[in-house]
């Protein structure tokens, strides 16, 4: 799904939020129609499974699942969107953060590492919602999927529970755009909503108090996903992440790679991170076929989760093996304010050993902090084998930029640095 404004994952809880655009801003011109009927909202009813509670330190939780559909035009943009809980939980009580992501890859909601991650909602204590603005998301006709996760609070003195609503609309001064107090969809054609009504799950799901863990960690690949092909070589890197669900960490990911039939094999992953926050795996692959891929993590106490398997083609097809060495990684500039506002531009151009053009390669553009944060997204190369990234930062410091295309670490390394000042 391609957007206006894609803000970047942030995988470390309590971190400040880097955010990276998928590709070159687009604007599309639009007759702006302002209409008495709202934008059409379709719900993908949750239904929560009372016997499963969330429990603290818990993350990509799904609270809500809506399409949103543009009326009157072809293509829209949402431009804000606010979020009520009905029942007890709210910031602070129950719910740390909610984030807002767009449907990617594999249908339905895997959170992240898969889906495109929008960002961070803020909290107005006023209204009692939790909102979204500047984001500019296209809406096609097609319609935009968009989930709401949640990170559960880290000290809850007692029970809570969750049942989000997309509010109905509230355009306090009647200006047709939001501002902190409004409620409901913004869009830049003016078919706000909804109108008479609001967008609501039907079932409750509690957040638990307690300090009991029992979920494994939550393990990804993420350079890698179901249904893609790859081109036949000697080595691949498969990349990914790990974050505990709970109150401890990661301390052990594993991977597995068969052909159809065969038995789990399960080979260690590396890390330079004790918590495996950013792993990665030198996969020699032993020819063309159908591989299935999966992850067993295990946390301090013993709980262990083995991933879905993801499948994935290796092809041989000639000139399309990415050359590190051709294949370039640039900034516009290597400094900037963190003021959240300036974007730094990173180009990728993807090419093979002859230096041909490589389309439709997925690419993880990372970066690595000295304080342990790790940020990463993969997008694909277009047509021209390029893409951009517009980078972003409120927060000062130094990263360590890395691209991994199709499987093969491009050899540049730019150091990226944010100032106050």
């Amino acid at each position: 799904m391609k957007t206006v404004k894609n803000w970047f994952q942030n995988i470390k809880s309590f971190n400040p939020v880097w955010i990276f655009i998928s590709s070159l801003l687009v604007f599309v011109a639009i007759t702006c129609v302002h209409s008495s009927l709202s934008t059409n909202f379709v719900l993908n009813n949750i239904v929560f499974d009372t016997t499963n509670p969330w429990r603290r330190l818990e993350f990509d939780k799904l609270g809500l699942d809506v399409t949103l559909y543009p009326n009157n035009s072809e293509v829209d943009f949402l431009q804000s969107l606010s979020i009520m809980n009905l029942t007890s939980a709210y910031y602070t009580r129950g719910i740390e953060k909610l984030i807002l992501w767009t449907d990617e890859r594999d249908i339905g909601f895997q959170g992240t590492g898969v889906d495109q991650r929008i960002g961070e909602a803020k909290w107005d204590g006023s209204s009692f919602t939790w909102y979204w603005d500047d984001m500019g998301l296209t809406v096609p006709e097609s319609g935009l999927r968009i989930f709401v996760s949640v990170e559960t609070e880290r000290n809850m003195a007692d029970n809570r529970t969750v049942q989000f609503s997309i509010p109905e609309l509230l355009d306090n001064n009647e200006n047709g755009k939001f501002d902190i107090g409004d409620k409901g969809a913004f869009f830049y054609s003016g078919d706000n909503g909804p109108i008479g009504l609001e967008i609501s799950n039907n079932s409750i799901q509690v957040i638990k108090y307690g300090t009991e863990d029992h979920l494994g960690p939550k393990s990804v690949i993420t350079n890698l996903f179901n249904g893609d092909s790859i081109t036949l070589r000697n080595s691949f890197i498969v990349s990914g992440f790990s974050k505990d669900q709970g109150k401890f960490d990661t301390r052990l990911v594993q991977i597995s790679i068969t052909t159809e039939g065969s038995p789990d094999n399960w080979q260690d992953v590396s890390s330079e991170m004790i918590n495996f926050g950013r792993w990665v795996y030198n996969w020699s692959i032993p020819g063309t076929g159908s591989y299935n891929l999966k992850l067993r993590s295990r946390d301090l106490i013993g709980n262990e989760t083995i991933s879905d398997s993801t499948t994935i083609t290796v092809v041989n097809d000639g000139e399309g093996v990415v050359s590190s060495e051709q294949s370039k990684l640039s900034l516009d500039k290597n400094e900037s304010l963190a003021n959240g506002k300036i974007y730094v531009n990173a180009l990728i151009i993807i090419k093979g050993a002859n230096g041909n053009l490589l389309a439709n390669k997925n690419v993880e553009l990372s970066y690595l902090r000295a304080d342990g944060y790790v940020a990463k997204n993969t997008q694909t190369t277009d047509e021209s084998g390029t893409l951009v990234w517009g980078v972003i930062s409120t927060v000062a410091g130094t990263a360590n930029l890395t691209a991994i295309a199709d499987g093969v670490e491009l050899n540049e390394h730019p150091i990226l640095i944010f100032t106050n000042e």
